[in-house]
């Protein structure tokens, strides 16, 4: 099915994703409980079963497992079986991104992304740093380094640059990368990966 895609207000970004992840990882545990009681009942499925729970949190690991049993599932007459093929497109683990500028990140949609990242919940969030509003004109925002002339702050930004990635580390469950991605093309995609 490939990659979906939803957009919101801009500084809504966090909380939108995060109820994406949200929905999708509720829908996904409800399929799990049903593959369990399915296999107390058919056998023929409870090594499919135990390795999709092995692989539960592996999205690679567990998308083969997921094409195992739902081939076994086609094969079995049960409304368990039937429920978990109707949304069989959520079986697997799904990597979910939260994309947005410094403008939402560092400043209108703080308080958001700081609750994402304190969740300590699997999604990632990209943030576009540009240091300035880009979509109002070039503003200063808490993203402006010190020092910087932009509109509104002519005369140089006053204040340091907010430590957005810092703010982040402090969770200590948080991998935060951070590149310039015309400096080095392959230190970019390590990043994401």
């Amino acid at each position: 099915r490939g990659p979906a895609w939803a957009n919101s207000l801009f500084e809504d970004n966090a909380e939108f994703g995060y109820g994406i992840y949200l929905a999708q990882k509720s829908i996904r545990e409800a399929l799990r409980d049903k593959l369990i009681d399915l296999a107390e009942k058919e056998a023929s499925i409870k090594p499919l079963v135990d390795e999709y729970l092995e692989t539960y949190t592996d999205g690679d690991a567990n998308q083969a497992v997921c094409e195992k049993i739902i081939t076994a599932l086609a094969d079995i007459k049960d409304p368990l079986a039937e429920a978990v093929l109707n949304d069989k497109e959520y079986l697997n683990k799904k990597s979910v991104w939260i994309f947005g500028g410094d403008g939402w990140a560092y400043d209108i949609g703080f308080g958001g992304l700081d609750h994402v990242i304190a969740s300590g919940e699997d999604v990632n969030i990209l943030v576009f740093d540009t240091e300035v509003y880009s979509n109002t004109g070039g503003q200063a925002s808490k993203s402006t380094p010190i020092g910087a002339v932009a509109q509104f702050a002519a005369a140089g930004m006053r204040t340091n640059k907010k430590d957005l990635a810092g703010i982040a580390m402090t969770y200590g469950n948080v991998y935060v990368a951070s590149v310039g991605m015309g400096a080095n093309y392959n230190q970019t995609i390590k990043a994401f990966t």
